[in-house]
């Protein structure tokens, strides 16, 4: 017994371990199906469910045992023979994971044993019992998966109830007698070792092997191993317990043909195809009995340095068009769009890059009362002044008309040029922008202030070569930005 509880005790760690593994995910991230909510009824569903009917001879272990393979008793008078038992039942699986399950079992029998010293005892008994037990799948546990796919060897142990009625015979010539234990119950434990092997995909065959410990020394009707002729026939009969005598318990057991019938929609039966195995989802779906999981997820593919490189360059984009990166005349269009790449320094195109004189477009779109579009001008500066030259007061008189009848807005930028400390460009910068917004509004007749958008850089933002007159000139300067 204490083996039995040792195997007892590894099965039911086994199975715990196991019933988190059917709401576990089929963690494989890098596969095309991988669905981080998917277990057994996800991507790769698998059917674990199935019932199976058993059948075969029965036999007791226990005090009145004569024989282990049931000759017939030539020497006996009444042909009482320990051979002839049957069992027979229906067994429910369930298969929570391709290792561990669990199996529900019921069966019908009867049990027969004598014993001939002195005096020749015989019993029989008929018997139901019912239990419940956990099962290890030991092919796929020593020899995994892919090795002998359409066999399944499962070890099990579990707990039940047996409920009996026995008789035992006292065949002496002088003083025959009858005991009876009448209908009694008590726990079982069982054992067992079941071998099946894949026909179709619905209908496995096998062999059953089956042996209960029971809490009992009265399965035969006989406490301890002696036959006690002068009993209390009707003590025993009423006794509360049946776990007396001076012998080892009790225990019987069976070996079965086992007719296996796997539940599930559209079965499929295990198999591979040039050394993989051949599954879509849509054909249907394997056994758990047969099938782990792990071996119809995609493998994750490692690249090697090659491949890597490979894969690089086939998914590498287009080049860029260097002339994207490139603005030769710095109007501010790249070469890839400037229509005139070598226009003057400072000069005021359009968005193709085209030279615009700003003071015609303003006069034009007075005229024929055009909308704003986004275009550019300068109004440039004397060294270290921020006094507005004559020559561009018209052009902006012109510019505030044109803001007041049209609504356009004007973005003013200030800059001055190299020639003093970063802190005082700054501020001459704010001088330049802060004086030509005045005259728009004191002078030119701006009527919406707020439609100028003020902005003053120092020396940071040169459109010129500052070590030439020239370029200076340019960089002293006041942006002016006509938008919609």
């Amino acid at each position: 017994m204490k083996k039995v509880s040792q195997l007892i005790c590894s099965l039911a760690l086994g199975s715990l371990m196991a019933l988190p593994s059917v709401a576990q995910p089929l963690e494989q991230p890098n596969s095309p199906d991988y669905n981080p909510k998917a277990t057994y009824d996800g991507p790769y569903k698998l059917n674990t469910w199935s019932i199976a009917i058993h059948g075969g001879p029965s036999m007791f272990f226990g005090d009145l045992r004569e024989y282990d393979f049931w000759p017939v008793n030539k020497d006996s008078d009444d042909s009482r023979k320990e051979s002839g038992t049957f069992q027979g039942g229906i067994t429910i699986n369930k298969q929570l994971s391709y290792l561990f399950g669990a199996r529900l079992d019921g069966s019908i029998g009867t049990l027969k044993g004598m014993k001939r010293r002195n005096y020749s005892r015989f019993f029989q008994a008929n018997y139901q019992d019912v239990s419940l037990s956990g099962t290890v799948n030991l092919k796929g546990l020593l020899m995994g998966p892919n090795k002998m796919k359409r066999w399944k060897v499962d070890a099990y142990v579990g707990f039940g109830q047996i409920f009996y009625d026995s008789k035992a015979y006292d065949l002496s010539p002088s003083e025959p007698k009858v005991r009876e234990t009448g209908k009694k119950n008590d726990w079982i434990i069982p054992t067992g070792l079941n071998v099946s092997y894949e026909l179709t995909p619905r209908l496995d065959l096998g062999l059953d092997f089956r042996l209960n410990y029971t809490n009992s020394d009265y399965l035969d009707a006989t406490w301890g191993g002696d036959y006690d002729r002068n009993a209390n026939l009707t003590a025993i009969k009423d006794a509360k317990t049946s776990r007396k005598g001076n012998s080892e318990l009790d225990s019987y057991g069976y070996g079965s043909v086992v007719l296996t019938y796997k539940l599930g929609k559209k079965p499929l039966k295990v198999k591979k195809e040039d050394g993989k195995w051949a599954y879509k989802p849509e054909d249907g779906y394997y056994h758990l009995r047969y099938t782990d999981p792990k071996v119809l997820l995609k493998p994750v593919k490692i690249l090697t340095l090659e491949e890597m490189d490979s894969v690089a360059k086939a998914n590498r984009p287009k080049d860029i068009d260097p002339r994207l990166l490139l603005d030769t005349d710095g109007d501010g269009v790249s070469d890839f769009f400037d229509k005139e790449p070598n226009s003057p320094a400072g000069s005021i195109v359009d968005g193709s890059g085209r030279v615009l004189d700003f003071d015609t477009y303003v006069k034009n779109a007075l005229a024929t009362g055009a909308a704003c579009s986004e275009i550019f001008a300068n109004v440039q500066f004397d060294t270290d002044k921020n006094v507005l030259k004559p020559e561009f007061q018209d052009m902006l008189k012109n510019v505030a008309m044109l803001m007041n009848k049209n609504g356009c807005r004007l973005q003013l930028a200030g800059h001055a040029d190299r020639r003093a400390t970063d802190r005082y460009n700054m501020a001459l910068s704010r001088r330049r922008v802060d004086a030509v917004k005045n005259f728009l509004i004191n002078e030119a007749g701006l009527k919406d202030p707020s439609k100028v958008i003020v902005d003053y850089f120092g020396s940071f933002k040169p459109i010129a070569d500052s070590a030439t007159r020239d370029g200076l000139l340019k960089n002293r300067r006041v942006e002016l930005k006509l938008l919609p």
